[in-house]
Protein backbone atom coordinates (compact mmCIF):
# COMPACT_ATOMS: atom_id res chain seq x y z
CA UNK A 1 0.00 0.00 0.00
CA UNK A 2 1.17 3.40 -1.24
CA UNK A 3 2.79 5.65 2.15
CA UNK A 4 2.54 9.26 2.46
CA UNK A 5 5.15 10.08 4.05
CA UNK A 6 5.14 13.57 5.78
CA UNK A 7 8.78 15.12 7.60
CA UNK A 8 8.23 17.22 10.59
CA UNK A 9 10.23 20.19 11.73
CA UNK A 10 10.86 21.67 15.05
CA UNK A 11 8.25 24.38 14.38
CA UNK A 12 5.39 22.10 13.47
CA UNK A 13 2.24 22.12 16.02
CA UNK A 14 -1.18 19.80 15.95
CA UNK A 15 -2.36 22.50 12.96
CA UNK A 16 0.54 22.65 10.84
CA UNK A 17 0.68 18.72 10.50
CA UNK A 18 -2.69 18.42 9.80
CA UNK A 19 -2.83 20.80 7.31
CA UNK A 20 0.15 18.69 5.60
CA UNK A 21 -2.12 15.62 6.31
CA UNK A 22 -5.07 17.06 4.22
CA UNK A 23 -3.17 16.38 0.74
CA UNK A 24 -2.83 12.66 1.45
CA UNK A 25 -4.21 10.69 -1.00
CA UNK A 26 -3.59 7.38 0.43
CA UNK A 27 -4.36 4.70 3.02
CA UNK A 28 -1.57 5.14 4.74
CA UNK A 29 0.58 8.44 6.21
CA UNK A 30 3.84 8.36 8.14
CA UNK A 31 4.84 11.04 10.55
CA UNK A 32 8.97 11.24 10.67
CA UNK A 33 10.01 12.90 13.59
CA UNK A 34 13.51 15.75 13.37
CA UNK A 35 16.49 15.06 15.09
CA UNK A 36 16.71 17.63 17.30
CA UNK A 37 13.85 19.31 19.16
CA UNK A 38 10.57 18.57 20.53
CA UNK A 39 7.45 18.01 18.04
CA UNK A 40 4.18 16.92 19.52
CA UNK A 41 5.43 15.76 22.77
CA UNK A 42 2.28 15.77 24.63
CA UNK A 43 -0.24 12.87 24.62
CA UNK A 44 -2.87 15.19 23.48
CA UNK A 45 -1.30 16.06 20.49
CA UNK A 46 -1.31 12.36 19.55
CA UNK A 47 -4.63 11.86 19.81
CA UNK A 48 -5.87 14.61 18.12
CA UNK A 49 -3.81 14.03 15.09
CA UNK A 50 -4.13 10.11 15.24
CA UNK A 51 -8.50 11.47 15.30
CA UNK A 52 -7.62 13.49 11.96
CA UNK A 53 -5.86 10.40 10.29
CA UNK A 54 -9.01 8.34 11.27
CA UNK A 55 -11.24 11.15 9.50
CA UNK A 56 -9.11 10.82 6.84
CA UNK A 57 -9.76 7.28 6.15
CA UNK A 58 -5.98 6.78 6.71
CA UNK A 59 -3.70 5.15 8.72
CA UNK A 60 -0.87 6.63 11.03
CA UNK A 61 2.48 5.45 12.08
CA UNK A 62 5.82 7.27 13.51
CA UNK A 63 9.39 7.37 12.94
CA UNK A 64 10.80 9.14 15.98
CA UNK A 65 13.52 8.06 18.81
CA UNK A 66 11.93 10.54 21.10
CA UNK A 67 10.99 8.14 24.18
CA UNK A 68 8.46 10.39 25.56
CA UNK A 69 6.88 10.80 22.01
CA UNK A 70 7.16 6.50 21.56
CA UNK A 71 5.69 6.09 25.11
CA UNK A 72 2.25 8.07 24.10
CA UNK A 73 1.90 6.34 21.15
CA UNK A 74 2.15 3.25 22.49
CA UNK A 75 -1.02 3.80 25.12
CA UNK A 76 -3.10 5.29 22.52
CA UNK A 77 -2.14 2.68 19.55
CA UNK A 78 -0.05 4.41 17.15
CA UNK A 79 2.74 1.71 15.33
CA UNK A 80 6.23 3.61 16.19
CA UNK A 81 8.92 2.52 13.91
CA UNK A 82 13.03 2.85 14.39
CA UNK A 83 13.74 4.30 10.15
CA UNK A 84 11.41 5.31 7.34
CA UNK A 85 12.17 1.89 5.63
CA UNK A 86 11.49 -0.75 8.16
CA UNK A 87 8.06 1.35 8.41
CA UNK A 88 7.39 0.85 4.48
CA UNK A 89 8.28 -2.80 4.31
CA UNK A 90 6.23 -3.34 7.60
CA UNK A 91 2.23 -4.39 7.40
CA UNK A 92 0.68 -1.93 10.32
CA UNK A 93 -2.18 -2.80 12.44
CA UNK A 94 -3.55 -0.69 15.43
CA UNK A 95 -2.39 -1.06 19.05
CA UNK A 96 -4.96 -1.97 21.17
CA UNK A 97 -4.35 -1.66 24.92
CA UNK A 98 -4.47 -4.30 26.68
CA UNK A 99 -7.82 -4.76 29.07
CA UNK A 100 -7.70 -6.70 32.46
CA UNK A 101 -10.54 -8.65 32.84
CA UNK A 102 -11.19 -7.61 36.58
CA UNK A 103 -13.23 -10.64 37.41
CA UNK A 104 -10.06 -13.03 36.55
CA UNK A 105 -8.45 -14.12 39.10
CA UNK A 106 -11.69 -13.87 41.26
CA UNK A 107 -11.72 -17.38 42.93
CA UNK A 108 -9.51 -17.89 45.85
CA UNK A 109 -6.34 -19.81 45.81
CA UNK A 110 -5.74 -23.57 46.80
CA UNK A 111 -3.95 -22.10 50.04
CA UNK A 112 -6.65 -19.82 51.19
CA UNK A 113 -9.24 -22.67 50.85
CA UNK A 114 -6.83 -25.06 52.60
CA UNK A 115 -6.73 -22.08 55.58
CA UNK A 116 -10.02 -21.72 55.95
CA UNK A 117 -10.72 -25.83 55.68
CA UNK A 118 -7.84 -26.16 58.70
CA UNK A 119 -8.67 -22.66 60.80
CA UNK A 120 -9.60 -24.28 64.00
CA UNK A 121 -12.63 -22.53 65.97
CA UNK A 122 -11.91 -19.80 68.30
CA UNK A 123 -12.54 -20.65 72.13
CA UNK A 124 -16.06 -19.30 73.73
CA UNK A 125 -14.45 -17.84 76.91
CA UNK A 126 -12.15 -15.51 74.74
CA UNK A 127 -15.43 -14.09 73.57
CA UNK A 128 -16.20 -13.61 77.45
CA UNK A 129 -16.63 -9.73 78.20
CA UNK A 130 -15.08 -10.38 81.61
CA UNK A 131 -11.91 -11.61 79.71
CA UNK A 132 -11.90 -8.93 76.92
CA UNK A 133 -12.66 -6.29 80.06
CA UNK A 134 -9.83 -7.92 81.79
CA UNK A 135 -7.63 -7.72 78.84
CA UNK A 136 -8.37 -4.21 78.33
CA UNK A 137 -7.31 -3.38 81.77
CA UNK A 138 -3.85 -4.97 81.24
CA UNK A 139 -3.48 -2.97 78.18
CA UNK A 140 -4.36 0.39 79.89
CA UNK A 141 -1.88 -0.28 82.74
CA UNK A 142 0.81 -1.38 80.30
CA UNK A 143 0.77 1.97 78.67
CA UNK A 144 0.82 3.76 81.95
CA UNK A 145 3.98 2.00 82.86
CA UNK A 146 5.14 2.64 79.73
CA UNK A 147 4.40 6.20 80.50
CA UNK A 148 5.93 6.26 83.70
CA UNK A 149 9.23 5.14 82.15
CA UNK A 150 9.86 7.08 79.03
CA UNK A 151 7.81 10.03 79.31
CA UNK A 152 9.53 12.37 82.51
CA UNK A 153 12.10 13.68 81.36
CA UNK A 154 15.03 15.73 83.65
CA UNK A 155 17.65 18.31 82.78
CA UNK A 156 20.50 18.41 85.38
CA UNK A 157 22.96 21.54 85.03
CA UNK A 158 26.45 21.46 86.52
CA UNK A 159 28.97 23.78 87.82
CA UNK A 160 32.42 21.65 87.43
CA UNK A 161 34.87 23.02 89.85
CA UNK A 162 38.14 24.52 88.13
CA UNK A 163 41.62 25.12 88.95
CA UNK A 164 44.99 27.46 88.06
CA UNK A 165 47.82 25.36 85.96
CA UNK A 166 51.10 27.88 85.85
CA UNK A 167 53.91 26.68 85.03
CA UNK A 168 57.79 28.80 84.17
CA UNK A 169 60.10 28.44 81.03
CA UNK A 170 63.04 29.36 79.77
CA UNK A 171 62.85 30.51 76.79
CA UNK A 172 66.11 30.71 73.73
CA UNK A 173 65.33 33.12 70.77
CA UNK A 174 68.03 31.58 67.74
CA UNK A 175 67.63 33.01 64.81
CA UNK A 176 69.41 30.14 63.25
CA UNK A 177 66.50 27.70 63.91
CA UNK A 178 63.39 27.56 61.36
CA UNK A 179 61.12 25.50 64.32
CA UNK A 180 60.95 24.91 67.48
CA UNK A 181 63.31 22.33 69.62
CA UNK A 182 61.03 21.24 72.73
CA UNK A 183 64.19 19.64 73.93
CA UNK A 184 65.93 23.18 74.66
CA UNK A 185 63.01 25.84 74.49
CA UNK A 186 64.56 27.19 71.63
CA UNK A 187 62.06 29.13 69.15
CA UNK A 188 62.74 30.48 65.81
CA UNK A 189 62.16 34.16 65.31
CA UNK A 190 61.09 36.53 62.34
CA UNK A 191 62.64 40.22 61.27
CA UNK A 192 59.90 43.11 61.31
CA UNK A 193 61.28 46.61 59.95
CA UNK A 194 60.33 50.11 60.31
CA UNK A 195 61.56 53.21 58.48
CA UNK A 196 60.98 56.25 60.47
CA UNK A 197 62.45 59.87 60.14
CA UNK A 198 63.39 63.26 61.58
CA UNK A 199 65.43 65.48 62.38
CA UNK A 200 67.10 67.91 65.41
CA UNK A 201 69.43 70.85 65.67
CA UNK A 202 72.82 71.62 68.04
CA UNK A 203 74.26 75.00 68.76
CA UNK A 204 77.51 75.43 66.83
CA UNK A 205 80.76 74.88 68.99
CA UNK A 206 83.45 75.48 66.22
CA UNK A 207 84.09 79.11 64.33
CA UNK A 208 85.58 79.96 60.86
CA UNK A 209 87.14 83.15 60.14
CA UNK A 210 85.53 85.59 57.50
CA UNK A 211 87.36 88.44 56.17
CA UNK A 212 86.46 92.47 57.22
CA UNK A 213 88.47 95.18 56.77
CA UNK A 214 90.18 95.93 53.02
CA UNK A 215 94.17 96.21 53.15
CA UNK A 216 95.54 99.51 51.82
CA UNK A 217 98.84 101.09 50.86
CA UNK A 218 100.70 102.97 48.32
CA UNK A 219 102.02 101.27 45.23
CA UNK A 220 105.15 102.94 42.99
CA UNK A 221 104.64 103.19 39.57
CA UNK A 222 108.02 103.63 36.99
CA UNK A 223 108.31 104.21 33.67
CA UNK A 224 110.63 102.27 32.20
CA UNK A 225 109.75 103.29 27.99
CA UNK A 226 110.95 106.25 26.28
CA UNK A 227 107.90 107.87 26.14
CA UNK A 228 104.73 108.64 28.34
CA UNK A 229 102.66 106.11 29.93
CA UNK A 230 98.75 106.85 30.70
CA UNK A 231 98.02 104.64 34.10
CA UNK A 232 94.34 103.99 34.18
CA UNK A 233 92.20 104.76 37.08
CA UNK A 234 91.70 101.20 38.80
CA UNK A 235 94.73 99.05 37.58
CA UNK A 236 94.84 95.96 39.20
CA UNK A 237 98.26 94.92 40.50
CA UNK A 238 99.24 91.14 42.33
CA UNK A 239 102.29 89.05 43.87
CA UNK A 240 103.78 86.34 42.16
CA UNK A 241 103.05 83.00 43.17
CA UNK A 242 100.16 80.69 43.72
CA UNK A 243 98.63 82.64 46.46
CA UNK A 244 97.77 85.63 44.21
CA UNK A 245 97.19 88.72 46.36
CA UNK A 246 95.55 91.43 44.56
CA UNK A 247 95.21 95.02 44.58
CA UNK A 248 93.41 97.98 43.06
CA UNK A 249 94.61 101.68 42.58
CA UNK A 250 92.26 104.17 44.56
CA UNK A 251 92.57 107.11 42.05
CA UNK A 252 89.39 108.08 39.77
CA UNK A 253 91.38 109.62 37.14
CA UNK A 254 94.33 108.42 34.69
CA UNK A 255 97.87 109.36 35.73
CA UNK A 256 100.45 110.43 33.44
CA UNK A 257 104.14 108.92 33.95
CA UNK A 258 107.07 110.36 32.12
CA UNK A 259 109.59 108.14 31.07
CA UNK A 260 112.35 106.94 33.57
CA UNK A 261 109.89 109.04 35.76
CA UNK A 262 107.77 107.13 38.89
CA UNK A 263 104.31 107.89 40.53
CA UNK A 264 102.98 107.05 44.25
CA UNK A 265 99.53 106.03 43.93
CA UNK A 266 96.97 104.93 47.06
CA UNK A 267 95.96 101.45 46.34
CA UNK A 268 93.82 98.81 48.42
CA UNK A 269 93.21 95.21 48.31
CA UNK A 270 90.29 93.88 46.22
CA UNK A 271 89.17 91.08 48.87
CA UNK A 272 88.87 92.19 52.59
CA UNK A 273 91.06 90.31 55.65
CA UNK A 274 94.10 89.79 56.93
CA UNK A 275 95.86 87.97 53.49
CA UNK A 276 95.97 91.72 52.23
CA UNK A 277 98.52 93.00 55.13
CA UNK A 278 101.67 92.62 52.76
CA UNK A 279 105.44 93.10 53.24
CA UNK A 280 107.10 95.56 51.44
CA UNK A 281 108.31 94.48 47.35
CA UNK A 282 105.72 91.96 47.28
CA UNK A 283 103.50 93.48 44.75
CA UNK A 284 105.40 93.65 41.72
CA UNK A 285 102.87 92.53 38.72
CA UNK A 286 101.13 94.65 36.41
CA UNK A 287 97.84 92.92 35.02
CA UNK A 288 97.62 93.75 31.26
CA UNK A 289 99.90 95.52 28.90
CA UNK A 290 101.08 97.85 31.25
CA UNK A 291 103.20 95.45 32.30
CA UNK A 292 105.94 96.03 29.17
CA UNK A 293 106.60 99.57 30.10
CA UNK A 294 106.15 99.87 33.87
CA UNK A 295 107.28 98.22 36.73
CA UNK A 296 105.69 98.64 40.31
CA UNK A 297 106.28 97.78 43.97
CA UNK A 298 105.04 98.64 47.22
CA UNK A 299 107.75 100.40 48.95
CA UNK A 300 105.97 99.80 52.19
CA UNK A 301 103.97 97.21 53.51
CA UNK A 302 100.17 96.77 52.96
CA UNK A 303 97.89 97.24 56.50
CA UNK A 304 94.28 97.28 57.50
CA UNK A 305 93.10 94.36 56.67
CA UNK A 306 91.15 92.22 59.28
CA UNK A 307 89.16 88.96 59.86
CA UNK A 308 86.35 88.45 62.30
CA UNK A 309 85.60 84.96 63.95
CA UNK A 310 82.51 83.84 63.89
CA UNK A 311 80.70 80.53 64.96
CA UNK A 312 80.28 77.65 62.98
CA UNK A 313 79.87 73.63 63.26
CA UNK A 314 82.25 71.56 63.40
CA UNK A 315 83.06 67.71 62.78
CA UNK A 316 82.17 66.96 66.14
CA UNK A 317 79.07 68.72 65.76
CA UNK A 318 77.90 66.47 63.14
CA UNK A 319 79.16 63.68 64.82
CA UNK A 320 77.28 64.43 68.34
CA UNK A 321 74.38 65.37 66.12
CA UNK A 322 74.01 61.80 64.23
CA UNK A 323 74.23 60.04 67.29
CA UNK A 324 71.92 61.71 69.08
CA UNK A 325 69.57 61.63 66.62
CA UNK A 326 70.07 58.00 65.73
CA UNK A 327 69.14 57.37 69.19
CA UNK A 328 66.16 59.22 69.16
CA UNK A 329 64.51 57.84 66.14
CA UNK A 330 65.70 53.94 67.42
CA UNK A 331 63.37 54.61 70.30
CA UNK A 332 60.68 56.39 67.73
CA UNK A 333 61.37 52.94 66.10
CA UNK A 334 60.71 51.14 69.16
CA UNK A 335 57.34 52.47 69.93
CA UNK A 336 56.15 51.91 66.44
CA UNK A 337 56.63 48.56 66.53
CA UNK A 338 55.16 47.97 69.86
CA UNK A 339 52.27 49.26 68.90
CA UNK A 340 52.11 47.78 65.14
CA UNK A 341 52.98 44.16 66.61
CA UNK A 342 50.21 41.62 68.17
CA UNK A 343 50.00 41.78 71.80
CA UNK A 344 51.41 38.41 72.57
CA UNK A 345 54.69 38.87 70.31
CA UNK A 346 57.83 39.49 71.85
CA UNK A 347 60.13 41.92 70.66
CA UNK A 348 63.91 41.50 71.46
CA UNK A 349 65.21 44.64 71.96
CA UNK A 350 69.07 44.04 71.99
CA UNK A 351 68.40 43.03 68.53
CA UNK A 352 67.09 46.69 67.39
CA UNK A 353 69.25 48.35 65.03
CA UNK A 354 70.01 50.49 62.33
CA UNK A 355 69.90 48.52 59.18
CA UNK A 356 70.01 51.54 56.10
CA UNK A 357 70.49 54.89 56.15
CA UNK A 358 68.04 56.12 53.59
CA UNK A 359 68.61 59.84 53.74
CA UNK A 360 70.94 62.17 55.17
CA UNK A 361 70.98 65.84 55.10
CA UNK A 362 72.68 68.41 57.04
CA UNK A 363 72.81 71.79 56.89
CA UNK A 364 74.98 74.45 56.73
CA UNK A 365 78.18 72.26 55.70
CA UNK A 366 81.08 72.35 57.86
CA UNK A 367 82.82 75.47 58.44
CA UNK A 368 80.18 77.16 56.95
CA UNK A 369 79.42 80.00 59.33
CA UNK A 370 76.10 79.65 61.65
CA UNK A 371 74.81 79.57 65.13
CA UNK A 372 73.72 76.20 64.40
CA UNK A 373 73.64 72.64 62.64
CA UNK A 374 70.38 71.08 61.72
CA UNK A 375 70.73 67.15 61.41
CA UNK A 376 67.47 65.70 59.00
CA UNK A 377 68.50 61.18 59.06
CA UNK A 378 65.50 58.52 57.25
CA UNK A 379 66.80 55.75 58.71
CA UNK A 380 65.54 51.68 58.44
CA UNK A 381 65.64 49.80 61.63
CA UNK A 382 64.63 46.08 62.49
CA UNK A 383 64.63 43.72 64.98
CA UNK A 384 63.62 40.12 65.59
CA UNK A 385 60.41 38.79 67.15
CA UNK A 386 59.46 36.04 68.83
CA UNK A 387 55.48 35.44 67.77
CA UNK A 388 53.19 34.79 70.22
CA UNK A 389 51.48 31.55 68.07
CA UNK A 390 55.07 29.83 68.38
CA UNK A 391 55.22 30.69 72.01
CA UNK A 392 51.60 29.19 72.66
CA UNK A 393 52.99 26.20 70.67
CA UNK A 394 55.64 26.03 72.65
CA UNK A 395 53.77 25.98 75.95
CA UNK A 396 50.58 24.36 75.48
CA UNK A 397 51.95 20.17 74.76
CA UNK A 398 54.21 20.72 77.73
CA UNK A 399 51.09 22.07 79.65
CA UNK A 400 48.60 19.39 78.77
CA UNK A 401 51.28 16.36 79.55
CA UNK A 402 51.21 17.92 82.88
CA UNK A 403 47.13 18.45 83.09
CA UNK A 404 46.49 16.76 86.44
CA UNK A 405 43.94 13.41 85.81
CA UNK A 406 40.41 14.43 85.47
CA UNK A 407 40.53 17.94 84.42
CA UNK A 408 40.29 19.59 80.79
CA UNK A 409 42.21 22.98 79.56
CA UNK A 410 39.66 25.38 78.91
CA UNK A 411 40.52 27.43 75.64
CA UNK A 412 41.33 30.68 75.41
CA UNK A 413 42.63 31.27 78.98
CA UNK A 414 46.68 30.81 78.60
CA UNK A 415 48.43 33.89 79.09
CA UNK A 416 52.07 34.52 79.16
CA UNK A 417 53.56 37.06 80.80
CA UNK A 418 57.21 37.78 80.85
CA UNK A 419 59.20 37.55 83.92
CA UNK A 420 62.19 39.24 82.61
CA UNK A 421 63.35 41.00 79.19
CA UNK A 422 65.36 39.58 76.60
CA UNK A 423 68.95 39.70 77.06
CA UNK A 424 71.59 38.83 74.02
CA UNK A 425 73.78 36.04 75.32
CA UNK A 426 77.87 35.61 73.40
CA UNK A 427 76.15 32.95 71.53
CA UNK A 428 73.84 35.58 69.59
CA UNK A 429 71.04 33.96 70.90
CA UNK A 430 68.34 36.64 72.79
CA UNK A 431 67.26 34.72 76.62
CA UNK A 432 64.63 35.44 79.03
CA UNK A 433 62.11 33.56 81.56
CA UNK A 434 58.26 33.31 81.09
CA UNK A 435 55.18 32.54 83.14
CA UNK A 436 52.61 30.74 82.07
CA UNK A 437 48.96 30.31 83.02
CA UNK A 438 45.82 29.06 82.72
CA UNK A 439 42.12 27.69 83.67
CA UNK A 440 41.95 23.52 84.14
CA UNK A 441 38.27 22.59 84.53
CA UNK A 442 37.19 19.01 86.25
CA UNK A 443 35.79 16.35 83.00
CA UNK A 444 32.87 14.83 84.13
CA UNK A 445 30.96 12.48 81.88
CA UNK A 446 27.49 12.73 81.24
CA UNK A 447 27.20 8.70 81.40
CA UNK A 448 28.55 8.90 85.11
CA UNK A 449 25.58 11.44 86.15
CA UNK A 450 23.22 9.93 84.77
CA UNK A 451 24.35 6.23 86.46
CA UNK A 452 24.11 8.29 89.79
CA UNK A 453 20.82 10.03 90.28
CA UNK A 454 18.35 7.43 87.36
CA UNK A 455 15.34 6.77 89.11
CA UNK A 456 15.76 8.82 92.60
CA UNK A 457 14.15 11.31 93.86
CA UNK A 458 15.20 14.86 93.43
CA UNK A 459 16.74 15.98 96.54
CA UNK A 460 18.75 12.57 97.09
CA UNK A 461 19.80 12.56 93.41
CA UNK A 462 21.53 16.60 94.31
CA UNK A 463 22.78 15.34 97.68
CA UNK A 464 24.63 12.05 95.80
CA UNK A 465 25.73 14.40 92.90
CA UNK A 466 27.52 16.88 95.61
CA UNK A 467 29.07 13.93 97.42
CA UNK A 468 29.76 11.72 94.28
CA UNK A 469 31.04 14.55 91.83
CA UNK A 470 33.68 17.45 92.14
CA UNK A 471 31.55 20.59 91.54
CA UNK A 472 31.65 24.03 92.53
CA UNK A 473 28.18 24.84 93.44
CA UNK A 474 24.76 22.66 93.93
CA UNK A 475 23.32 20.72 90.60
CA UNK A 476 20.17 22.52 89.40
CA UNK A 477 17.75 19.50 88.69
CA UNK A 478 14.86 20.57 87.03
CA UNK A 479 11.98 17.65 86.20
CA UNK A 480 9.40 17.70 83.44
CA UNK A 481 6.71 17.28 84.16
CA UNK A 482 7.42 19.77 86.79
CA UNK A 483 5.61 18.18 89.78
CA UNK A 484 7.14 14.44 88.89
CA UNK A 485 9.11 13.35 92.33
CA UNK A 486 11.76 11.28 90.78
CA UNK A 487 14.28 11.31 87.73
CA UNK A 488 13.71 9.28 84.97
CA UNK A 489 15.01 5.34 84.94
CA UNK A 490 15.47 5.56 81.12
CA UNK A 491 19.36 7.34 80.89
CA UNK A 492 18.13 9.10 76.99
CA UNK A 493 15.42 11.06 79.39
CA UNK A 494 17.93 12.62 81.19
CA UNK A 495 20.14 15.72 79.85
CA UNK A 496 23.42 16.58 81.40
CA UNK A 497 24.65 20.43 80.95
CA UNK A 498 27.81 21.94 82.14
CA UNK A 499 29.83 24.33 80.27
CA UNK A 500 30.71 23.20 77.23
CA UNK A 501 34.97 23.65 76.34
CA UNK A 502 35.74 24.29 73.00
Amino acid sequence: MKTQVIQLNQNDDTLSVRDNMSWSQTGRILLIWPEHGHVLNRQLDLILVKRYAVTLGAQLALVTHDSEVSFFADQIGIPVFGSTRLAQDTHWRDIQRRKINPQRNSQPSTLVRIQKIIQLPTPTWLEHPITRFFSFGLSVLALLALGIFILPSAKIVLSPQDQIQSMRFDIIADPSTTSIIFSTGSLPTYIQDVIVEGRDTITSTGYTVIPDEHATGSLSFTNTSTQKIKIPAGTIVSTPGSNIVRFITSSTKDVMVNPNQSVLLDARALTPGSSGNLPPEQLVKIEGDLGLDLTVTNPLATQGGTDVKIPSPSAQDLQLLDERLRNKLKQTALMDLQSTLPDEDTLILPTLTITETLSEISTPAIGEPSNQLELSLRLTVQSQVVSGEVLHRLVTPIMDSNTPNGYLPIPSTLEIIRINSPTLGGDGKAHWTINATRKLQTDIPAQRVIDIVKGVNVSQASERLSVSLPIAEQAQIVTAPSWWPRLPFLAMRIEVVQPEIR
